[in-house]
């Protein structure tokens, strides 16, 4: 079995690959060089905010980062079918009673305007 490389050596890869220095992707991220340099090093782990802020850079999908960081499990793995059904179906009534209530706060305000 091979090991997942640790979302630390993803990082350096991906930033030297691309390529970006780490002034240029603190840059572009918002995030420290110095915080960058002790992720990179192992020093720190990053955190899901870090991560959101350095995904685009990195050309990453925030959820694919977060997944190899060991911060969500991937959607395969996490719901099976039936539950994936049993949530869009629990979504689907929720957004019709949301829509059902909006009309309804319309209706309210509209009136309150009128009189």
């Amino acid at each position: 079995m091979v090991a997942k490389p640790s979302i630390v050596k993803i990082i350096k890869e991906q930033r030297k690959s691309i390529p970006l220095s780490l002034n240029q992707l603190s840059r572009l991220s918002g995030v420290s060089v110095a915080h960058l340099g002790r992720i990179e090093q192992g020093l720190r782990k990053p955190s899901p905010r870090t991560l959101q802020k350095i995904a685009k850079p990195l050309g990453f999908d925030l959820e694919e980062l977060l997944v190899m960081a060991g911060f969500l499990s991937s959607r395969e793995a996490s719901f099976s079918e039936v539950e994936r059904d049993k949530l869009r179906a629990e979504l689907s009534t929720l957004s019709e009673r949301i829509a059902s209530d909006i009309k309804r706060i319309t209706e309210i305000v509209n009136r309150l305007l009128m009189s």
